[in-house]
């Protein structure tokens, strides 16, 4: 089954266009902001996004941007529904990555259309898999595989919890509490040194070098893979 991120903060398209899409057999999950529309994007494959520019938290075009750049999916088909109608709106978001651009209001049939020459296009393709890398560390969040150059790294539930948004943000400093927030899923009962054993650990298994502590601030990966850290 073709599956479509629908990335749309108003309601009442949105309602609209996943029933019409659902009754035409596509899969479609929905996205109301920018940010819910990256976690969607890093975590499971879709053949096809439709994207609406005017997001809050991030905007449209930030989203291709990270969708192309961050994740490198170019398979995956991008069809922009904006209101913008201008013509610099239409060049940037073609010159971004988008397959095809179709201005607010649209008639559903046209939609459909252009969904169905972006998929025959070939440009989506179910076996094209979101990894993150960084150095020679490369996480596959999809298959929850993880690899340091060609050996794969074991790494329990939790110590995949913090070890993933570093990989997905490996710029961003994640203090204590920010971590524990990952491990709440899988224990409520947060023990005062329980970030500090999961970061020996992983330490243990991909390196000390690897994830710096900032003092006062929290943990960073180290994007280097120099091991005088």
């Amino acid at each position: 089954m073709i599956k479509i991120l629908l990335i749309e903060d108003d309601l009442m398209i949105s309602k609209t266009t996943m029933q019409l899409l659902s009754y035409e057999n596509y899969h479609v999950d929905w996205a109301k902001t920018g940010l819910e529309a990256l976690d969607c994007l890093s975590k499971q494959f879709y053949h096809l996004v439709l994207l609406d520019l005017g997001l809050p938290e991030y905007d449209g075009i930030d989203v291709l941007q990270y969708l192309r750049k961050t994740l490198n999916l170019h398979k995956t088909g991008v069809i922009i529904l904006s209101a913008r109608d201008q013509t610099k709106d239409k060049v940037q978001g073609l010159k971004l990555g988008a397959d095809d651009y179709l201005v607010k209001p649209f008639v559903f049939d046209e939609l459909l259309a252009r969904i169905e020459v972006v998929i025959r296009r070939g440009v989506a393709h179910s076996d094209e898999e979101v990894c993150f890398k960084v150095g020679t560390l490369t996480m596959f969040p999809q298959t929850h595989r993880f690899f340091d150059h060609d050996t794969q790294i074991i790494l329990s539930s939790k110590e995949w919890a913090i070890i993933e948004p570093m990989m997905m943000y490996p710029n961003q400093i994640f203090s204590r509490d920010m971590l524990e927030q990952k491990l709440y899923d899988w224990d409520d009962d947060i023990q005062s040194n329980t970030i500090e054993v999961h970061i020996y650990n992983l330490r243990i298994k991909l390196g000390k070098h690897r994830i710096r502590n900032v003092r006062g601030l929290g943990y960073c990966l180290n994007t280097s893979d120099g091991k005088n850290h």
